[in-house]
């Protein structure tokens, strides 16, 4: 920002030179060094808008010091900031509330997405212990941690920073008997609040987060469906059933048809669940599954368009699958006030041992069927991508909402992702993904970010009956996201223990085995 210029301190120098003026005229100056809101004040008080004031602007680098009642100015502009959780003056020096209020900013404590850690204290955050940042400065690899329990989008959150102005008269003013002076304050106060209103409004309410639960396989046979019908979704997910209900938005994978009827498919393994599953589904909070898997046909095509009537029923949107390509390449779109999701599915899984094939139930110009890569799937879902990511630039430079993407495949039992699935989410994000969360391997993968994005490369199982004595299989992860627009704020995973076919939240601890898996990716 260029500073003012010299033709008002020419002008105060030709005054106190004793040359003749009509009027006194009165010195201001601005103290503190706030980037932003200093920048605001300087723009705003040019000599256009202080001249008819009887006013000039001093630069606080020529400014006298107080003490120096000859040459200090008449009136300051004091900068000043604070958080509004510590009552102003109190152990921080700080003063009183400011006349004229400039901003309001939400500051998080930065972490390494990696590092472990969920919540902090707010007496750590400003007794120095945590690296404090405004939300808006945060960027990949770090995430916000929660601030003794709350995120930054909570009503009761701590950690916001207020600054304004007080304008003041100084001892100059006031051992000359300058009594123009306060005028000159409280015209200057009005100026910069009307300024301050039309320019720089500071937002009264939160940032608005958009908070995103998901786990992986829904497999609901082998008991699970009895007890999901019996006692609902804390009788089957334990305490995983409150982070689904809670979130915004609930995303899984689920693994079968919703039939009673059909012809069942040869394959290795086939599953179909009651079609009275999908209310108690829609009750735990669930939006929307992936159907792009090895397990959406194994009735046949008559019970694939079963689950797709039921599922539609009940309210629950569908990822990567329809009556024809079209359809299995739309979105599921998602609305939160301002902000929003379109959530794609996508089928990468290879030819199972027993020979079955996923890509002959790939959907067609006519026929019904999953998204699948080895069928133009991904070529779809990239253009789909592009689109939507064009469409939000072109729509007054907005960011558009959040991009994401289901994928069912990768290698079964495996802990790392293979250099396929490596390649194709890495053209999903440069196409516009700004997140993708994976299935299929029954096993949990880890999480990296990709070209800046987030990737969790699989969330294991969460409901499969059957799964004890796999290596791995047993357990799974259940995740709960915040995002601030495009942007990943919150990562807050859930390590899950499968017990037959009931699941639950595991002991803390075993969270680590996820954070190493994802530490050998980078």
């Amino acid at each position: 920002m260029p500073r003012p210029p010299l033709l008002p301190f020419l002008l105060a120098f030709l005054f106190f030179s004793g040359c003749p003026a009509k009027v006194p005229v009165y010195t201001v100056t601005i103290l503190g060094d706030q980037g932003a809101e200093r920048a605001f004040l300087e723009s705003l008080l040019l000599e256009t808008a202080l001249a008819p004031l009887g006013i000039t602007l001093i630069p606080e680098e020529a400014a006298a010091p107080e003490t120096a009642l000859e040459n200090a100015p008449d009136i300051i502009i004091e900068l000043v900031s604070f958080w509004e959780s510590r009552p102003a003056g109190e152990d921080s020096g700080e003063g009183g509330f400011p006349e004229v209020l400039l901003s309001r900013t939400w500051y998080i404590p930065r972490e390494d997405a990696l590092a472990g850690r969920r919540d902090v204290s707010l007496a750590d955050c400003l007794d120095g212990r945590e690296t404090l940042i405004p939300l808006n400065e945060l960027t990949p690899p770090f995430i916000a941690l929660r601030v003794n329990g709350l995120s930054v989008d909570d009503p009761q959150y701590p950690l916001r920073r207020v600054t304004g102005v007080r304008v003041r008269t100084t001892d100059k003013a006031a051992a000359e008997s300058q009594d123009g002076a306060s005028e000159k304050a409280a015209a200057l106060e009005a100026l910069i609040r009307d300024g301050a209103r039309s320019l720089s409004s500071p937002p009264a309410g939160p940032p608005e987060l958009l908070w995103i639960a998901s786990a992986g396989d829904l497999m609901l046979g082998r008991g699970a469906e009895g007890i999901l019908l019996r006692e609902g979704a804390g009788g089957l997910f334990g305490g995983a059933a409150a982070i689904l209900r809670d979130a915004d938005l609930t995303l899984v994978n689920l693994e079968g048809a919703v039939t009673a009827r059909g012809t069942k498919t040869e394959k290795a393994f086939n599953f179909r669940f009651s079609p009275a599953v999908t209310l108690p589904l829609k009750e735990a909070g669930i939006d929307a599954v992936l159907l792009a898997n090895n397990h959406v046909f194994d009735w046949g095509t008559e019970g694939f368009l079963d689950t797709l009537d039921h599922l539609e029923e009940a309210g629950i949107g569908v990822l990567g699958a329809g009556r024809d390509e079209a359809a299995a390449g739309r979105p599921f779109v998602f609305r939160k006030g301002s902000a929003g999701a379109r959530v794609f599915g996508l089928a990468s899984y290879p030819v199972e041992r027993s020979g079955w094939d996923g890509r002959s139930i790939a959907a067609g110009k006519n026929r019904p069927g999953i998204l699948h890569t080895g069928c133009g799937g991904a070529e779809a879902i990239k253009a789909a991508l592009a689109a939507e990511t064009s469409g939000a630039q072109e729509a007054a430079g907005t960011p558009g909402d959040l991009l994401a993407v289901l994928f069912h495949g990768g290698d079964e039992w495996s802990s790392r992702p293979n250099q396929a699935l490596r390649k194709l989410c890495g053209e999903l994000i440069l196409a516009g993904a700004d997140l993708i969360i994976g299935s299929h391997p029954h096993i949990v993968q880890g999480f990296e970010w990709v070209e800046g994005k987030p990737v969790f490369w699989s969330l294991g199982n969460f409901v499969f009956a059957g799964m004890e004595n796999t290596g791995g299989g047993d357990k799974g992860l259940c995740i709960r996201l915040g995002f601030w627009g495009k942007r990943l704020a919150y990562i807050e995973p859930f390590p899950l223990n499968l017990t037959g076919p009931r699941t639950d939240i595991a002991p803390a601890e075993e969270i680590e085995r996820f954070y190493a898996l994802s530490r050998e990716l980078r």
